[in-house]
């Protein structure tokens, strides 16, 4: 047999059964909790709190703390658009989305340590989260409301 069949074989041999011998990649799937009427509150004092820390972070440039607060605002807004799914309203998916797009913004800003950006990536996140407490309370309102009718 010649070198250049038992190189072929060889290198056969270990592309077919190579991967038997590796570990099973898993990829890891992020589950998104859907919180309840009560928990979406709460989530959203967190996420007012965390806005509050990384307007400290930006002011201080400690980039490191801005980047896990914004990985912190990511999970707790992902949170709040589930909610909204769940709820079916188009309004509050599209609002949580434009708040998760300013987290992005947030996060690129903190990699790149650039003050500006995550000055304006905040400014633009915290008038989401404006319009989404205020879809919240209009909500509540109109649940009210309907309840009344129903009572009455």
């Amino acid at each position: 047999m010649s070198i250049r069949k038992n190189i072929t074989l060889i290198i056969g041999g270990f592309l077919i059964f190579q991967p038997l011998l590796s570990p099973p990649i898993l990829f890891a799937q992020e589950t998104i909790i859907t919180p309840s009427e009560t928990d979406y509150n709460s989530i959203l004092q967190e996420i007012n709190f965390s806005v509050g820390d990384a307007e400290l972070h930006i002011d201080q440039r400690y980039w490191g703390d801005l980047g896990t607060d914004s990985d912190a605002l990511k999970t707790l807004t992902e949170q709040i658009k589930a909610f909204w799914e769940k709820q079916n309203s188009s309004s509050g998916m599209e609002l949580s989305s434009q708040a998760l797009i300013a987290i992005s913004q947030l996060s690129r800003a903190s990699g790149r340590e650039n003050d500006s950006e995550a000055r304006e990536a905040v400014r633009s996140l915290k008038q989401h989260l404006s319009a989404i407490k205020a879809l919240k309370q209009e909500n509540h309102m109109e649940t009210q409301r309907s309840h009344r009718l129903s009572d009455g």
